[in-house]
This record gives C-alpha cells, structure tokens and sequence, in this order.
C-alpha cells in the first residue's frame, strides 16, 4: 500500500468487488492518500470495467446456479433479489414490451426504453449498498432493456454515485478515516443481513421458472 501502484491498484480492485463496490473504494482510496480526483478515477475505472462483463455473465451464472443440485437455493435466492429490485424499475411499463424495436431498428428508443434506463441510471446512482454496479446489472438484464442501453445506463448512474461519495469525502476530509470504517461497517451489516435472509429463505413458485424467464443477458437485441 506504500507504494505509487498500492493505493492506486487497491482501489481499482475494490470496486469491482460487490456490496462494497466505489462506494467504498473511493473513501478508502482517500483514507490511503489518494486525492479525491485519484480515488474517483481508480474507482470509476474498475466498477465501469467490470459492467459490461456482468450484463453478459451475471444472470445465466444465477439461472445455472438455480439448476444444480447444491446450490439450486442460493441461486433462486439471488434471482429473487434481483428480480423484486428490477420491479422498481420496470412496474407498470409492461403493457409498452410490445412496442419496442416494432420497425426494426436496431437503436429505436421506446418510451419503455427511456424510462427502463432512467430507472436503472436512478438505481444505481443510489450511493449505497446492493444500488451499485452489480445489482444494477442484474436489473438491465431481467428488464430486457439490451446491453448497450444497459450499459450506458450503469455508467451514467455510477458516476453520479462516484461523484456524490467523492464529495462527501473532499467535504469531509478530516473524517475521511471515520467514513471509511463506516462504510465497511455498513457493508459487513449488509453481508450478515443477506446470510440471515437466505437461511429463512423459501423460493416461491415464480422464482422457480427464473430460468425461462431470464434465458438471454441482453434481452431485446440492440
């Protein structure tokens, strides 16, 4: 961490990481002496990177999952998550599925379109945890609003949750130690919630069709 790469390299990889993600990157990249521009970049960087992948990979690793013997629960338990955050997203535009892409366009945006990738901007641009770029990225695929809106949505949105946790930590330079702890302890909070969550957890009958009902990362081809 002493080192000119250290810090750089620490944060870059921290924010790939999920539930901890930028949002804790960026303090701890400033608490390691990083400046607030270094910690943004680094952090951005590495969240950004990791996007694009979890659009393709993300949602037919859980639908796997969800197919194997031992980790069948584990699987329907995440889809689960991510399908009831994609609600939030997606309520009430479903009777507009039909009017997508009906001219054959490749890069048509619908009002569904404009309004998925809002959400998913909106979502994601939520500083907190299980708001960043994975949840988000399950969200763009169970809402078929394709890869590339997709994509650029998750983008838009971290940056702005970059830029808000930045400010906080260039406003509050003196505590940035103290803001560092905290979002690790918030981050801890929210790992033992989800353990406890996913031992009373209980897949539902819908849950166990995620399969079908989820088969292509990108939904409408772009």
């Amino acid at each position: 961490m002493s080192s000119s790469l250290g810090a750089p390299l620490a944060v870059f990889l921290l924010s790939m990481i999920p539930i901890a993600e930028a949002r804790f990157a960026i303090p701890f990249g400033m608490s390691m002496g990083l400046s607030p521009a270094a910690s943004f970049g680094w952090a951005f960087l590495g969240s950004c990177m990791i996007a694009p992948i979890l659009l393709i990979i993300l949602i037919p690793i859980i639908n796997a999952l969800s197919k194997t013997k031992f980790f069948s629960k584990i699987g329907k338990f995440l889809y689960d998550k991510f399908e009831k955050k994609s609600r939030q997203v997606a309520d009430g535009d479903e009777k507009n599925d039909s009017d997508q892409s009906q001219d054959g366009k490749k890069f048509k945006f619908t009002k569904r379109d404009v309004k998925r990738m809002a959400g998913t901007a909106g979502f994601v641009a939520i500083p907190l945890p299980l708001t960043g770029v994975w949840t988000g990225s399950a969200v763009a695929s169970i809402t078929k609003i394709g890869f590339v809106k997709g994509l650029v949505s998750i983008i838009a949105g971290n940056a702005v949750a970059c830029g808000i946790i930045t400010l906080i930590g260039f406003l509050f330079a003196d505590y940035v130690n103290y803001i560092t702890l905290a979002f690790l302890a918030i981050a801890i909070l929210v790992v033992v919630f989800l353990i406890v969550k996913f031992i009373i957890y209980k897949p539902d009958a819908s849950v166990e069709d995620n399969g079908n009902a989820q088969d292509s990362p990108n939904g409408d081809k772009e």
